[in-house]
C-alpha cells in the first residue's frame, strides 16, 4: 500500500506543480473540514481534529479553521463547493465515503483548492478500514503540501536551507509549544496534542481518548477526560480490565520536557498488585512524530 500511495503522490505532484507556479505566495490555507454522509458524527470531529493539528505542523503554511463556515452542509446540499466564505487564497476540504456498502473499506479524497480561480486538485485513496484514514492522515497530508510548498523560487529555497544561521530564540513553554502528534508506548498508537490544552489518544487497538493537557514551568501534566474504558489498559486482561474500567480513575501523565522532541515521567493507571487491579505508576517517554 505505501508503494502504491508513493506512486499515486508522484502523479498528483505533477498536476499540483502547475497548482503550486500560480500560488506560490499563497501559503494561507482555509480549513473547511470533512464532508461524509457514512461516517458518524464523532469520527468527523475526530477526523477533521488530526488533520487540522497535522497541516498546522506543515511549514511554510498558516492554517485558518473555517469549519463554521457552512461549508460542508452548502456542499451536501448543492454537490458542489461554494467557495464564496473563504478568505484565503487556498482551501482545504476532505470528502470520506464507503466505497461499497459490502465491504468494510473507505475512499478519502483530499482536496485542495485554489480560491480565485475554482481549480481543485485532488488525491484519492482507499483505505481498509476507517482507522486506517487517521492512520496515515500525515504522510498523505505531507506529501501532497510539501509537494505544493517545494515550487519555491531559488533565494527562498537557499534562505530556508541555510543551517549557518544560528536560532537563539528559546520560546516559552506551553501547551501551544508541544502540540503535535507524539508517540513511544507499547500499546498507543499516537498521541495528539491540540493548541490550547485538549488532545486525543489512539490506541492501536482502535480506542480514542480525549485528555486535557497543562504546562507549569517544564512540567506537563496530561489527564484522561471522559468515561474510562477497559481498552485504555491493553496491557491488562481483557476479563480484568472490563470489571475495573467502571470505576477506574482517569489516567494520567506528569511529564518533564527533556528537549524539544521528548517528554519522559510518571503514567499513573491500574496494574496487577497481588491480584488486583491498583492505581500504580509506569514509568514512560514520549517521542514527537
Amino acid at each position: 500500500m505505501k508503494e502504491a500511495f508513493r506512486r499515486a503522490a508522484a502523479v498528483f505532484a505533477l498536476s499540483l506543480a502547475a497548482f503550486g507556479a500560480q500560488s506560490q505566495t499563497s501559503r494561507n490555507v482555509d480549513f473547511f473540514g470533512v464532508i461524509s454522509s457514512d461516517a458518524d458524527g464523532n469520527m468527523i470531529q475526530m477526523t477533521e481534529t488530526l488533520y487540522l493539528t497535522q497541516l498546522g505542523e506543515v511549514q511554510g503554511i498558516s492554517v485558518t479553521d473555517r469549519r463554521q463556515s457552512g461549508f460542508a452542509e452548502a456542499y451536501k446540499a448543492q454537490g458542489a463547493p461554494d467557495f464564496s466564505k473563504a478568505a484565503s487564497p487556498l482551501a482545504f476540504y476532505a470528502l470520506i465515503g464507503k466505497k461499497d456498502s459490502a465491504g468494510g473499506k473507505w475512499d478519502c479524497t483530499i482536496c485542495i483548492a485554489d480560491v480565485r480561480t475554482k481549480d481543485i486538485h485532488s488525491y484519492t485513496q482507499t483505505y481498509d478500514s476507517y482507522y486506517k484514514i487517521l492512520m496515515e492522515s500525515k504522510s498523505s497530508l505531507q506529501s501532497i503540501f510539501e509537494s505544493l510548498l517545494n515550487n519555491r523560487s531559488p533565494k527562498e529555497t537557499e534562505r530556508t536551507n541555510d543551517t549557518n544561521i544560528p536560532d537563539n530564540r528559546s520560546p516559552a513553554l506551553s501547551t501551544d509549544s508541544i502540540a503535535g502528534t507524539w508517540g513511544g508506548e507499547d500499546y498507543i498508537d499516537k498521541i495528539v496534542i491540540l493548541r490550547g490544552g485538549r488532545g486525543f489518544i489512539i490506541y492501536k487497538n482502535g480506542a480514542t481518548m480525549n485528555i486535557s493537557v497543562s504546562v507549569a514551568g517544564k512540567e506537563v501534566s496530561v489527564t484522561q477526560a471522559g468515561k474510562s474504558n477497559a481498552s485504555f489498559f491493553p496491557e491488562l486482561p481483557r476479563e480484568a480490565a472490563l470489571l475495573a474500567a467502571t470505576d477506574a480513575p482517569p489516567l494520567s501523565w506528569k511529564l518533564t520536557v527533556q528537549n524539544s522532541s521528548t517528554l519522559s515521567g510518571i503514567k499513573t493507571t491500574l496494574v496487577e498488585s497481588n491480584g488486583s487491579l491498583v492505581p500504580g505508576k509506569v514509568r514512560i517517554e514520549w517521542k514527537r512524530k
